[in-house]
C-alpha cells in the first residue's frame, strides 16, 4: 500500500468513526475540505451520508471552469508518449517521458548560461537557505527557438499559451535546493495573494521538464503523498495546482531536494487561470491535428510574431513581478 493510499485509509476510517457517532456531516465535511480534500472525494467517501445543503453552485457566468480544468486532454497532440498518471486520489500528477529530445535540453541550457541570477521567493519566511538556486526567466530572450519550446508545452498541455507565464529556468549545483513548497499563490496572505495573482489570476497547472540527468540527489519530491520523481533528461513532471472545484490543492507540496553529484537544470511553465480568447484548444482531436502541424508551423515567420503578440502581455506581467521582488529584498536588506 503506498503512503497515499494509506493517508486515504486513514481518513476514511476517522469519517466512518465520526459518522457512526453520528456528528455534523457539515461539520466533517468542512474538516475535510480545511485539510486539503476536494468536494468530489468527499461525496465519494461520505456516500450516503453527503450533506445535501453543501450541493455545489451553479458556477457564475464568466467564472473559470475548473472542471473542464481537471479534465483537460493532456498529452492528446503526443499519442507516441506514454503519459503516466500517479495513481493517488489526492492530486493530478503525471509524468512524460522524452518529452524533450537531448538537443532540445542542451540548447535552453546554453541559453540560459549567461542569464541565471540567485533564484527568489514571493515572500521571505526568514530562512535564507529556502532557495538556493540560480534562475533564468526567457521573458528578454528574443529567440524563435524558446517560442518553440512554449507552444510544445502548451500545446501539450492542451492549454492555450496567453494562459501561461513565460518559461522559466532553474540551476541547481551540489548542496543547492528548494524546500517544501507550493506553486498556487496562498489565499491566506492578503496582499501578497493580490500583488502576484493580479490580472493572470491563480497558478493552475505546473509543467516541468529535466533537462538532464542529475548523477545522484535533485530528486522532486511531492511530501504528502512520498513520491519522488529524479531527473531524467526530457522527462516533464505536470501536476495540477488546484482542485477541480478550484481551490488550491495543499497535497501538491513538494521538495526540490538538495543535489549530491553533479548539476540539476529544469524548466518550468506555471498556467494560469486568466487570459486572452479561449483557455483551451476546443477538442482532442483539435488538440492532435495541431500538434501534428505544430513543426512547420513554428518555424513560419508569422507564427513567430503570433508567439510574441501572445506572449507580451505576459512579458509585461512577469517584469512587473520581478520589479516587485527586487524592491522586496532591498527593503529586507534594509532593515
Amino acid at each position: 500500500m503506498t503512503a497515499a493510499h494509506s493517508l486515504n485509509q486513514e481518513w476514511q476510517n476517522w469519517l466512518d468513526q465520526n459518522l457512526e457517532r453520528r456528528c455534523d456531516p457539515v461539520e466533517l465535511y468542512q474538516i475535510m475540505r480545511d485539510n486539503g480534500f476536494s468536494r468530489t472525494v468527499i461525496k465519494v467517501m461520505m456516500g450516503d451520508a453527503f450533506p445535501a445543503s453543501v450541493e455545489e453552485k451553479p458556477k457564475p457566468k464568466g467564472t473559470v471552469d475548473y472542471e473542464a480544468l481537471a479534465n483537460v486532454p493532456l498529452g492528446a497532440n503526443r499519442p507516441d508518449l506514454p503519459l503516466k498518471r500517479f495513481e493517488t486520489d489526492l492530486l493530478q500528477l503525471y509524468t512524460l517521458e522524452n518529452f524533450m529530445t537531448p538537443e532540445e535540453c542542451e540548447t535552453l541550457i546554453r541559453l540560459a548560461e549567461t542569464e541565471l541570477k540567485p533564484s527568489e521567493v514571493t515572500h521571505s519566511n526568514g530562512d535564507d537557505r529556502f532557495r538556493t538556486s540560480e534562475t533564468c526567466d526567457f521573458v528578454h530572450i528574443r529567440e524563435a527557438f524558446v517560442d518553440q519550446i512554449e507552444e510544445k508545452i502548451a500545446r501539450t498541455m492542451g492549454i492555450r499559451l496567453s494562459y501561461s507565464e513565460p518559461i522559466q529556468v532553474q540551476r541547481y549545483d551540489v548542496g543547492q535546493e528548494f524546500k517544501a513548497h507550493h506553486d498556487f499563490f496562498s489565499p491566506d496572505m492578503p496582499g501578497i495573494y493580490e500583488q502576484y495573482t493580479g490580472e493572470m489570476g491563480q497558478r493552475t497547472w505546473t509543467f516541468m521538464v529535466y533537462l538532464n540527468s542529475t548523477p545522484q540527489g535533485g530528486g522532486t519530491r511531492f511530501t504528502e503523498i512520498d513520491q519522488t520523481f529524479y531527473p531524467k533528461q526530457g522527462m516533464a513532471v505536470i501536476w495540477n495546482n488546484l482542485h477541480p472545484d478550484g481551490v488550491p490543492n495543499p497535497f501538491t507540496m513538494h521538495h526540490g531536494m538538495p543535489v549530491e553529484e553533479g548539476k540539476k537544470v529544469i524548466i518550468t511553465k506555471w498556467f494560469r487561470e486568466n487570459g486572452q480568447g479561449p483557455m483551451f484548444y476546443a477538442q482532442p482531436e483539435e488538440a492532435r491535428q495541431q500538434g501534428q502541424n505544430t513543426a512547420s508551423t513554428l518555424e513560419s515567420p508569422g507564427s513567430r510574431r503570433l508567439t510574441h503578440t501572445q506572449q507580451a502581455k505576459n512579458r509585461k506581467q512577469a517584469r512587473k513581478l520581478k520589479k516587485q521582488q527586487r524592491k522586496q529584498a532591498r527593503a529586507r536588506r534594509k532593515k
